[in-house]
């Protein structure tokens, strides 16, 4: 298990360098991104941050600015640090965090790679094999849970070194305060991500709308950022069909995120390709029933938990709807 003091082990007159997004834009590997330069800074004398997102740019300038990041990554982690930690980018841009990683190697560093993403975790991937083979045997891979060190070891058996870093240890301790529901017969579901049919958006809004046509009174709330036309579109029909039974609510920070799960009773997130959000250690710390789907390491997240674990979103809305309906 890796605690939050585990890289303070190199010397104390260390460099550090810290590749990787931060926000904006909002999402779990920029949050998670931040937390860590806040958590580090204070551990190290010395440390760089390289920020290879988006910034907060407009469209026409992200890949210039996220060209930008690679450059600056490149750069300070060949300047010799002592250490280079790196969250790493799940599709295409795992070729660029390789070099980056390769270059901290050569400049003998010591590495640590943070790994986000379950795809590339659960299916042996060439970028990953390139990954691995740049950054070298002697480098420390950050996993989410134990089925993803599992599954990492099991796909990519040249890996000697993990470590696990639960994206439990983020959460705004301030949920915790949130009073539980109880007693309180009123069904709110509550969906939060950057929306978009990757997590689920779709199924979100389909059981909203089933549940009124099954004559349940229902209240939806989704916050979050509509990344995408689909996401849009679906927007679009829960305000049309279910009418004041429908808050979108938009990007949720601070106060904002706090009283969503405050109004929540059930926090509804089918997502298709999921590693270990936060979002539902979220969820869970302030009470409300999860309503998942079985991918990456979620099973093991609401182990224990009173959640109900769907095996794929094409099969949530049916699978998920009787149950709501019989809580009423």
């Amino acid at each position: 298990m890796l605690r939050a003091n585990s890289m303070t082990k190199v010397a104390k007159t260390a460099r550090l360098t810290l590749v990787g997004p931060l926000p904006p834009p909002l999402h779990g590997q920029s949050v998670v991104m931040s937390m860590m330069v806040s958590d580090l800074s204070s551990a190290f004398p010395s440390v760089r941050v390289v920020d290879t997102g988006e910034r907060g740019t407009p469209v026409w300038m992200h890949i210039p600015a996220k060209a930008w990041g690679f450059v600056s990554a490149a750069f300070w982690s060949a300047t010799a640090p002592s250490a280079v930690y790196i969250a790493v980018k799940a599709g295409k841009g795992m070729w660029l965090t390789a070099a980056i990683a390769g270059l901290a190697r050569l400049s003998g560093a010591r590495i640590f790679l943070h790994h986000h993403g379950y795809k590339y975790v659960s299916k042996r991937k060439r970028r990953m094999v390139a990954l691995t083979h740049a950054a070298g045997p002697a480098a420390y891979h950050v996993v989410l849970s134990k089925s993803m060190e599992t599954d990492l070891r099991a796909a990519m058996p040249e890996i000697h070194r993990t470590l696990i870093l639960n994206n439990a240890r983020w959460i705004d301790q301030s949920l915790l305060d949130i009073p539980l529901r109880a007693g309180d017969n009123q069904l709110v579901l509550g969906h939060l991500s950057n929306l978009g049919l990757a997590k689920g958006i779709a199924e979100v809004v389909e059981l909203a709308i089933r549940l009124k046509e099954a004559g349940c009174r229902t209240h939806l709330i989704v916050g979050g950022p509509a990344s995408d036309r689909a996401a849009r579109l679906h927007i679009e029909r829960a305000s049309r069909e279910l009418g004041e039974l429908f808050d979108y609510r938009g990007p949720l920070t601070g106060e904002g995120k706090i009283k969503f799960f405050r109004d929540v009773t059930h926090f509804v997130f089918p997502s298709h390709d999921e590693a270990l959000p936060l979002v539902i250690y979220e969820a869970m710390a302030s009470g409300a029933v999860c309503l998942t789907t079985s991918v990456g390491s979620i099973p093991e997240q609401v182990e224990g938990s009173a959640a109900e674990i769907v095996q794929s979103a094409e099969s949530f809305v049916d699978e998920v709807l009787p149950t709501l309906i019989r809580t009423l």
